[in-house]
Order: C-alpha cells, then structure tokens, then sequence
C-alpha cells in the first residue's frame, strides 16, 4: 500500500528526514567508536545519506536498505560516485535475504514506525550479531496525547500505531533485546533545516498538498510527538 508521506520524501529526494537530522545521526554514531572491519546495516536508508556516511567515513562494510524504488534510485545516484563498500537492496525491511547474525550495528532512523513493529524488531533481532547493538531514532507519542490526535498522526503518516517510550521498551523486549538503553539528546541542537534533496524530474501536485498537511500538524500538535534514541542489545 502506498504511503503519500513517504512518497513526498522519496519524490523530493530528502535526506535525512528523520528527527534532530543528519546532525543527530553524526552525534549518535560519534559515541559508537565505529571501525573498518564492522558490518552496518542501515534500515530503511532512503537515499542512503547516513550509509554512505558509515562507508566514507568509517570505512564500515554498509548494507542499506530500503522497499521504495525512487529511494533506491536516488541512494543508487548517491553512492555511484563513491568508493565505498555499501551494498543496495531494495526489500522488506521484515523480511530479508540476509543471513542470520550478520551484523555488528543495525541502524534504523524513523522507519519502525512506518513497518510492522515487532515483525521488523524481529528480524533486526535476527540479523543482529551476539554481541551487537540496534541503534533506532523512533517517533513517540506523549502519554497525554488525545485519541483525536493518535489518530491525526496515523492518518497523515501513514502507520499503524503512536506508541509511548515505554511501549518502545516493551515491543523491543519482546522481540529479544534484553538491554535497552535511552540515549540522550544533544543538549545544543538546533531544529533541522532541510538542506540534502534531490527533487524527481516530475512531482505529483497531492504531494505538496501532504506537505503542507505535515508543517499544519507539526504547528497544532508538534508538543504532542517526539521522539527517542534507543540503544538495544540482545
């Protein structure tokens, strides 16, 4: 089924969309104490900012993965020029060609929330390594939050379910993570400006329109959503 806000994304070609920005993922991934001879999967890698960021920067042997066709296009169109060791798949992110215990760093940013949960909880459990870390930034819902706006939320965005931080913890346990931790926020950063887009030749017009109804939502209720960085091991 086809989601018009990750279309809007895919078709405006916008990196690192998620929260707190391509800031937070350098802030995030600067505590990790990355290295070469590490195998990162990056979940859900719309055009594939953050993975050619790990390759260039770290050296890490990437896997990037996304099931929209024009973020694999634009993450494709990104990677080209790059001597990196990233490998593109386009699938589902529930349910993937991978060999088990694979992987050292699972990275997801926002995209849990746009899949089944605990299906994709599962098999990040799945792929991750014994001794490996899941790293997520996942969109929360404040405990205080009316039905009225839950249901604003899923609507636009196009998910299943608002879940609150410890609802997070929950599903995560569930899934086989027996170390949960909250990472803290950078203290000084700013709120996201979009600077990393790669428009398509052709944009549908209902897009702007889903656009428009994203920065309405943020105005009226952006106090009722946020966000957390969880940390998980097995």
């Amino acid at each position: 089924m086809s989601n018009k806000y990750l279309d809007l994304l895919s078709y405006f070609g916008i990196g690192s969309a998620h929260p707190g920005g391509f800031g937070l993922t350098q802030f995030i991934l600067g505590k990790e104490q990355l290295e070469a001879t590490q195998s990162v999967l990056d979940i859900g890698c719309g055009t594939g900012k953050t993975s050619a960021f790990l390759a260039t920067k770290y050296g890490c042997k990437v896997t990037a993965v996304d099931n929209h066709p024009i973020m694999i296009e634009k993450a494709r169109e990104r990677f080209k020029p790059l001597e990196a060791d990233i490998h593109l798949i386009e699938g589902d992110i529930t349910c993937l060609p991978l060999e088990s215990d694979s992987f050292d760093v699972i990275i997801s940013e926002s995209v849990l929330v746009f899949t089944d949960i605990a299906l994709a909880l599962r098999e990040a459990a799945r792929l991750l390594k014994k001794d490996g870390k899941l790293l997520l930034i996942e969109m929360t819902g404040s405990s205080d939050a009316s039905e009225e706006v839950k249901h604003k939320v899923m609507e636009l965005y196009g998910i299943q379910q608002l879940m609150d931080e410890e609802e997070w913890k929950e599903i995560l346990k569930k899934a086989g993570f027996s170390h949960i931790e909250i990472l803290e926020n950078p203290a000084d950063m700013n709120p996201v400006e979009i600077e990393d887009m790669n428009p398509s030749s052709y944009i549908d017009m209902t897009l702007y329109d889903v656009w428009d109804e994203h920065n309405q939502f943020l105005t009226d209720f952006g106090n009722m959503i946020g966000f957390r960085i969880f940390k998980c091991r097995l």
